[in-house]
């Protein structure tokens, strides 16, 4: 039995200040924003509100008590293909309940697929229980980070989701080095794309990534951290129990999204 609190959001549109610490003892996860209505713009104002306030409520996050940006709208009318894998991945990274809203009997299968993604699920449910940050936002491209396990040492593993907010008909190539992510774990990162299951191998952080992101869509890949010895190979995913002792990932990043890119 999970128990859904309203009030943080009553609190936040009467310009109250909420009290998180209750928030957390009381309740397993609280509404912040508006209701998610079936459109686009109404995912997009939502992904905004997460973006922008990310500062005050990302550290509320946890296993056991959750921000809830709202119920997943995949496979009604209000969202194309690429925008139904968007939302998908966003709130994968927003660590969010997924609660679907659509006619189970005729959903088409794309959009099943979509649902039933077992490698974006994982990210949704990883035991470290952490939500995701936006790290990088401009003329319409947005990368977001999430902490997930392994981990080796003081180096997280991490789900990035790439999302291009531009609607030009065009898809956007984004280029980055894992560096300039803050993933700086010498022996690199097994990386995975979650939705077509291309495997990139080991990539080093100082090399040149490259993805190719469709207009209103999103590449959500999970670059596992690799350990000694393992070139070539791709690290088992094994999640395991944790607490909340290890260091924040986000600790050292305020600097370090402003310039990738060419």
């Amino acid at each position: 039995m999970l128990y859904s609190c309203s009030w943080p959001f009553y609190q936040i549109y009467s310009r109250m200040e909420p009290n998180y610490t209750a928030i957390i003892n009381t309740c397993n996860l609280w509404r912040n924003f508006d209701d998610i209505q079936d459109s686009w713009e109404s995912v997009q104002r939502i992904i905004d509100y997460y973006g922008d306030n990310q500062d005050e409520i990302v550290a509320n996050a946890g296993p056991g008590h959750w921000n809830d940006p709202d119920m997943l709208i995949i496979g009604n009318f209000g969202l194309s293909y690429e925008q139904s894998k968007s939302q998908m991945a966003m709130w994968a990274i927003f660590a969010a309940p997924l609660l679907m809203s659509v006619d189970l009997r005729t959903i088409r299968p794309e959009y099943k697929a979509i649902l039933q993604n077992r490698a974006v699920i994982a990210v949704n449910q990883d035991p470290l229980g952490l939500q995701g940050k936006r790290i990088y936002k401009d003329k319409g491209i947005e990368i977001w980070a999430r902490p997930i396990m392994p981990l080796s040492g003081i180096h997280y593993s991490y789900a990035i989701a790439f999302l291009n907010r531009r609607t030009d008909g065009t898809p956007s190539e984004i280029s980055v080095t894992l560096r300039e992510l803050g993933l700086a774990n010498p022996e690199g990162y097994s990386i995975t794309d979650l939705f077509d299951g291309v495997h990139y191998g080991i990539v080093q952080p100082d090399k040149r990534f490259k993805v190719d992101v469709n207009p209103s869509g999103v590449v959500l890949v999970r670059c596992e951290v690799a350990k000694h010895g393992a070139a070539g190979a791709r690290a088992p995913f094994r999640p395991t129990p944790t607490d909340r002792s290890f260091r924040n990932p986000f600790h050292n990043n305020n600097n370090l999204f402003n310039n990738f890119g060419g």
